[in-house]
């Protein structure tokens, strides 16, 4: 077959490149767009991977309707020129319009409650819905729920390995503490509303930090000047090198808050916006969750310190991600199973019992020995 993926946030980059691997290996073709959302096509070049740009949406309700059009339009010229068989996305919209108007198959993934009017109105054009178990939501009768979540994807043990390297990227030495802090931009659509930490609680926040350990700073944008010298300098596909070795994560990234407690790292995630994912991660013990009113960053900033002086040992971390990693699945391999067997897959899947139908995803003896203390 040929699939074609539509992605935009850098995420979704990291959520379908193994997938793409995977089907590539077992002989299909892979054609991707996607729309330039931060560092998209940057982190698109540092993964090899070939791309057909697509415009990003535009403020307004005329020009988003414009863009609208426009991009699907423009996927509907790929569907034709590739001849396309199927299409995957995270419930894009030009993508759901284009497969309708060409009659082929659209899977779409989603992972975020609060994503609003888009996924509520296009996953009804969608021919597979693919969420967690803990997707608070149900949005069609075509909704597939499986035991895993986005991050594992690309986070899973099968697919990602440690690379002690990072710490001279990080220039510091071998095994020495750090943080990463993450701060965020807040100009989302759904985070109209919201905020995280003041600027006076972000300066509060990185002096009590480094008094303990090397801090590092990820932001989307403007830090206060005394913390600039703080921003981390790392290439763009080494974060996630860098959060699994880290001693905490502290920020309002939901994303990279997940991340760091599927690799083990804990989390304190300051965000009023919270996920099913999140509260399922907070129950193993590795992800803490705190609105972002001023009461709650000031507990934000002491669990921080609570953590920094009561470390989990090697061992108890590695018992919290076995009993975490038992319990879901290998997304990527299930998605790459998926699309080459659609659509029996989804009638298996919909007719099957949740208990066993997902027991071949899960990891084997060999990844037991590397998650047991």
């Amino acid at each position: 077959m040929t699939i074609l993926f539509v992605t935009g946030h850098p995420a979704q980059i990291h959520n379908f490149r193994i997938v793409k691997k995977l089907l590539e290996e077992n002989g299909h073709q892979v054609v991707w767009a996607s729309t330039n959302k931060d560092i998209s096509f940057e982190l698109l070049a540092l993964y090899g991977i070939e791309y057909i740009p697509i415009d990003r949406p535009k403020d307004g309700l005329f020009a988003k309707i414009v863009n609208l059009i426009s991009n699907a339009r423009r996927i509907s010229k790929i569907i034709r020129q590739k001849k396309v068989d199927m299409v995957v996305s995270r419930v894009s919209p030009y993508a759901a319009i284009a497969c309708k108007l060409n009659r082929i198959n659209h899977i779409g993934l989603a992972d975020t409650e609060v994503s609003g009017i888009y996924d509520t109105f296009f996953s009804k054009l969608l021919d597979a819905l693919i969420t967690s178990t803990t997707f608070e939501r149900t949005l069609t009768k075509k909704q597939i729920r499986i035991p895993s979540n986005i991050e594992l994807f690309y986070l899973h043990p099968k697919h990602f390995q440690r690379d002690l390297s990072i710490y001279k990227d990080l220039n510091i030495c071998l095994n020495e503490s750090f943080v990463i802090v993450r701060f965020v931009s807040w100009n989302a659509y759904h985070d109209v509303g919201h905020q995280g930490f003041s600027e006076e609680n972000k300066i509060l926040l990185i002096d009590k930090l480094q008094k303990h350990l090397k801090v590092f700073i990820s932001s989307e944008g403007f830090l206060p000047p005394e913390l600039e010298k703080y921003r981390i300098k790392l290439p763009l596909d080494k974060i996630h090198l860098a959060l699994v070795e880290s001693t905490l994560y502290v920020g309002e990234g939901a994303s990279m808050a997940a991340e760091a407690a599927v690799l083990g790292t804990p989390a304190v995630f300051v965000n009023s916006i919270w996920s099913g994912n999140g509260k399922d991660l907070s129950n193993y013990g590795l992800f803490h969750q705190f609105k972002s009113s001023k009461q709650e960053q000031a507990e934000a900033i002491d669990k921080c310190i609570e953590i920094i002086n009561n470390r989990f040992s090697e061992n108890e971390i590695n018992s919290v991600k076995y009993n975490y990693l038992k319990d879901k699945i290998d997304a990527s391999s299930f998605l790459t199973w998926f699309i080459t067997n659609f659509p029996d897959s989804r009638k298996q899947l919909l007719d099957s019992s949740i208990k066993s139908a997902f027991d071949r995803w899960k990891i084997n003896t060999e990844l037991e020995k590397n998650y047991l203390p």
